[in-house]
């Protein structure tokens, strides 16, 4: 089932099921989605990227999924 992760809430509610960190002190968004899909990546991957791109995998473009593919976050 593909999973939005549309802003920062999002992000800490899954951080927090990944046991994962919770955002430094400045830390942008975008820093903290790479940190957090990096961190999903070995968990699952499809998932991983989801965060990353901020929508499910049924909504990614021809790029995100060529770069999904690659597996490089």
């Amino acid at each position: 089932m593909p999973m939005n992760f549309p802003d920062m809430n999002s992000l800490k509610s899954t951080a927090e099921v990944h046991r994962f960190r919770e955002p430094k002190d400045n830390e942008t968004e975008a820093n903290f989605r790479r940190a957090l899909a990096k961190h999903v990546l070995s968990i699952d991957r499809v998932e991983a990227f989801e965060i990353l791109f901020g929508t499910g995998w049924d909504l990614w473009s021809f790029d995100q999924q060529m770069i999904s593919l690659k597996g490089i976050i």
